[in-house]
């Protein structure tokens, strides 16, 4: 009796554990790029969360609108966006970004890739990435000038979004 009270008591905390880890992805872009997501997931309790039910439009986590919510409150938000080259990293701005990766791979060959860019040195560098899915998409796009990096591009924008999935690599001028 006592081993089953065992598994099953370490069964339980096994479960609420997993379900509240982060997921980590991690990939390199064609261009050399190192990037890792890190996501975690929404508890209510952690955020001021406005709306965001089935009954009502209006939803604003933490007096925003909240990017990847096409309905009800998200399953999980952004807690980092860390890209690195050549030994210099940078994390990126990933404020009001929810439902965003989940476990998919940087892309489905032939058909989309989520995540481009490129830097031309350890202190510039160009990225856009396409998040969540169906009526939840939005794109970012980041820009780091002289090793400060911003967010250039929120929205979920059907003619952005669309851009960015045939051009998911910021242009290179010369």
């Amino acid at each position: 009796m006592t081993k089953i009270f065992r598994f099953l008591l370490w069964s339980l905390l096994f479960s609420i554990t997993a379900a509240n880890a982060d997921t980590i992805s991690k990939f390199t872009l064609p261009s050399g790029v190192d990037v890792t997501i890190q996501e975690a997931a929404f508890q209510k309790t952690n955020f001021a969360v406005e709306g965001c039910s089935n009954e009502t439009e209006k939803c604003r986590i933490n007096g925003r609108i909240p990017f990847g919510v096409a309905s009800g409150l998200p399953k999980t938000y952004l807690k980092q966006i860390t890209i690195s080259f050549q030994g210099r990293s940078y994390d990126l701005d990933i404020s009001d970004m929810y439902d965003a990766w989940g476990m998919r791979p940087l892309q489905y060959p032939g058909k989309v890739r989520y995540f481009g860019g490129s830097c031309s040195d350890v202190r510039n560098c160009e990225l856009r990435g396409l998040f969540s899915d169906a009526s939840g998409s939005f794109v970012a796009e980041w820009r780091i000038v002289d090793g400060l990096a911003t967010r250039t591009i929120l929205t979920d924008s059907s003619d952005v979004v669309a851009l960015f999935m045939k051009n998911i690599d910021p242009p290179k001028y010369d």
